[in-house]
């Protein structure tokens, strides 16, 4: 007796399709290189709450991984509403009382990266300012 293996691929919810057509038409159109938009981004993390993430990393055809950690970013932040942006956080530099240690990491949009470690007192707004300046 033959038994049959099943290889239909499940249904999609009328959601997830929504999103994979958008994904579609973006790369229709991108230009080479050019990075997935936030709000690309952001309807993926939502498709996440309907439909597991490795089936819309398969769906969307996204990296599992770099789709997995925006989901437990938006998670943890409590976040995942049409606004957030998880590519952003602003942080306030207030004066403080006492030394502090600080490590601050940037990446350019040009890929350019840069992480330093200080101690005490730093201009961070003018030295972030220059660095993403650098690139332009």
């Amino acid at each position: 007796m033959k038994q049959e293996i099943n290889t239909t691929q499940p249904a999609l919810s009328p959601s997830l399709e929504k999103v994979r057509d958008r994904f579609e038409t973006w790369r229709r159109r991108k230009k080479p290189g050019s990075r997935i938009p936030k709000a690309l981004w952001q309807a993926a993390v939502e498709s996440c709450k309907g439909d597991s993430v490795l089936q819309v990393s398969r769906v969307l055809r996204l990296n599992y991984n770099d789709l997995k950690a925006r989901v437990d970013a938006a998670e943890e932040l409590g976040h995942s509403g049409p606004n957030c942006d998880l590519d952003f956080m602003e942080l306030g530099f207030g004066v403080s009382i006492l030394p502090s240690e600080c490590t601050l990491e940037l990446e350019a949009s040009s890929g350019a990266k840069m992480k330093i470690g200080f101690k005490g007192a730093l201009d961070a707004l003018a030295l972030c300012e220059a660095f993403w300046r650098q690139g332009s």
